[in-house]
C-alpha cells in the first residue's frame, strides 16, 4: 500500500501538470510544436537553429543530412533517399524555414507552439512549417518502411523565402545546380484547397503564379527647418510621386493561366460564379470590371502596385533630404517587366532613384500532363476533385521553373476560409486534426508517386 501511494501521487501530479488531461503531442505534431517555438522571423531569419532541429530528427532515424551555408550564413538543409534502380527523375520536397514578422494583435506568444482548444498556435503554423513537418514525416516514413523507390526523394528546407528567396533557393540552385541535375518534380507550397461548411470540394495544385517586381524608390529634396514653407522636401516629392503611381488607371485582362484556373473552379461553384466566369471577356471590356468581381478576384486580372514601407526623417521639426518607399509590384505572367518599370519611372518623375530589389523573368507554368502531376491527380482524386490553379502570390517554385523543372504547389491541409486568416496576420494556427490528416495525405501521396508499383 505504501509503495502505491507515491506512484498514485506522481500520476495525479502529472495529470494536473498537463492541464487536467490536455492532449500530450508526439511524433509530427510534437515536431511542429517545437519547430514553431524556434523564432525564424525574416528579416533576419536566423534559420540555423531550425535547420539543426530538423537535422537532428533525421539523424535519429539514421538519415544523413547536409547543411549548405549561403550568403550571410543562411543555411539550407538537404537530405536524399536514393532509389536502387531509379526509373524516374528525383522528387524534391521543398519548404521554407523562415516566417514573416508576427506583428501586433496576437492573443498570446506568437512563438509558443501551444496546443489550445485542439489548435496548434504560432507564426508558421500554416506558412510554412506545418508543410515542412508533413514533408519530414513522409520522408522519414519512406525510410522506416524501406519503401522500394522508383525515384530519389529529396528533403529540402530553405531560408529567406519570405523576402524573395534570393539568399535561399535562388542562391542554392545557382551555386549548386548539381543537387538538382536529375530532378523531375518539386512539391512545395502554394496549393489552394476549396472547403466550405465541412465539405471538401477540390484540391488546387498551383502550376503558375505572378512575378515579383519589388522596388525601393528614393526622393531627394531641399532640407530645412520644419517651421518654414518648403514644398520641395523629399517627403513631399515622394508623396506626389507615389500618388501618381497608385492612381495609375487599372488595366484588366484575362491571361490563359487565370482562365484555366477559374474555368476549372467554376465547375464546382454555384450559378453566380459560373455566370461570372462565362462572362469574363464581357466584364473585362467594361469601364470598371472590379465592380462585378468577387472580393479578391481583381488580383487575378491586374498587375498590382502596393506601397508597403515608407521611410523619411527622424525629427518632427526637420525636413529631411531623402525619403523612400518600398513598393511590392506583382506582375501577371505575360507582362513585360521592362515596359512596366519604364512606366513606373515615368509616373514617379525625374527626381527619383529607382532600385530593383527583386524581379523574376517570365516563365512557363508547370505542365498538367507530366507523370508526377497525373499521379497526384489520380491519388488525390479519390478524396476530391483536382484542378490546376494560378496564384497572385509568389513562391520559390519560380526558381525551378526558370530552369525547366516542373514545380507544383500543394497543401495537404484542407482549411476553410476562416481558418487561413492568420497567415501573415495575428493568431496563426492550424487545427490538430487537420494537421494530422494532412501529414497522412502527404505520406500516402509521396509513397504512391515515388514508390515502385
Amino acid at each position: 500500500m505504501s509503495n502505491r501511494i507515491p506512484a498514485l501521487l506522481c500520476a495525479l501530479l502529472a495529470f494536473f501538470a498537463l492541464g487536467f488531461g490536455e492532449t500530450v503531442l508526439e511524433g509530427p505534431a510534437l515536431w511542429l510544436q517545437r519547430y514553431l517555438q524556434i523564432d525564424t522571423t525574416n528579416p533576419p531569419g536566423n534559420e540555423e537553429q531550425a535547420a539543426h532541429f530538423l537535422s537532428r530528427i533525421l539523424h535519429q532515424e539514421g538519415i544523413a543530412t547536409q547543411l549548405i551555408f549561403g550568403p550571410h550564413g543562411r543555411p539550407s538543409l538537404y537530405a536524399r533517399l536514393e532509389a536502387d534502380n531509379p526509373t524516374e527523375g528525383a522528387l524534391v520536397l521543398l519548404h521554407h524555414m523562415d516566417v514573416v514578422p508576427p506583428g501586433e494583435g496576437w492573443s498570446g506568444d506568437p512563438f509558443s507552439g501551444k496546443l489550445e482548444n485542439q489548435l496548434i498556435w504560432g507564426r508558421g503554423a500554416i506558412d510554412d512549417k506545418s508543410l515542412g513537418v508533413a514533408h519530414l514525416a513522409a520522408f522519414i516514413e519512406l525510410h522506416r518502411r524501406r519503401v522500394p523507390l522508383s525515384r530519389d526523394v529529396v528533403f529540402l528546407a530553405v531560408p529567406d523565402e519570405e523576402t524573395g528567396g534570393t539568399l535561399g533557393t535562388g542562391w542554392l540552385i545557382q551555386e549548386h545546380p548539381e543537387l538538382f541535375a536529375d530532378v523531375d518534380a518539386v512539391l512545395g507550397e502554394g496549393g489552394i484547397n476549396r472547403a466550405f461548411n465541412g465539405k471538401h470540394h477540390w484540391w488546387g495544385i498551383e502550376v503558375a503564379q505572378k512575378r515579383p517586381l519589388w522596388l525601393e524608390v528614393t526622393a531627394f529634396g531641399r532640407a530645412g527647418h520644419g517651421s518654414k514653407l518648403n514644398l520641395h522636401t523629399a517627403p513631399h516629392r515622394l508623396i506626389r510621386g507615389l500618388s501618381r503611381l497608385v492612381d495609375k488607371p487599372l488595366e484588366f485582362r484575362v491571361t490563359p493561366e487565370t482562365r484555366q484556373y477559374l474555368e476549372a473552379a467554376a465547375a464546382f461553384e454555384g450559378p453566380f460564379f459560373k455566370d461570372l466566369v462565362a462572362r469574363l471577356d464581357e466584364i473585362m471590356a467594361e469601364e470598371h470590371p472590379e465592380k462585378q468581381l468577387l472580393p479578391g478576384l481583381p488580383n487575378y486580372f491586374l498587375d498590382t502596385i502596393q506601397v508597403n514601407v515608407l521611410e523619411a526623417g527622424e525629427k518632427l521639426n526637420v525636413a529631411p533630404e531623402e525619403a523612400s518607399a518600398l513598393i511590392d509590384i506583382r506582375l501577371l505572367p505575360d507582362t513585360d517587366d521592362e515596359e512596366f518599370l519604364a512606366t513606373v519611372k515615368e509616373l514617379l518623375g525625374n527626381d527619383f532613384d529607382v532600385e530593383v530589389v527583386l524581379r523574376a523573368p517570365p516563365v512557363s507554368g508547370s505542365p498538367t500532363d507530366s507523370p508526377f502531376y497525373r499521379c497526384m491527380e489520380k491519388f488525390l482524386g479519390r478524396k476530391a476533385a483536382v484542378i490546376p490553379t494560378f496564384i497572385p502570390g509568389i513562391t520559390d517554385s519560380r526558381y525551378f521553373r526558370e530552369r525547366g523543372i516542373a514545380a507544383y504547389g500543394f497543401s495537404p491541409f484542407v482549411l476553410e476560409s476562416n481558418e487561413v486568416r492568420g497567415i501573415h496576420g495575428p493568431d496563426e494556427r492550424i487545427p490538430l486534426e487537420t494537421f494530422e490528416k494532412g501529414v497522412e495525405t502527404t505520406t500516402e501521396l509521396v509513397m504512391t508517386c515515388s514508390g515502385k508499383d
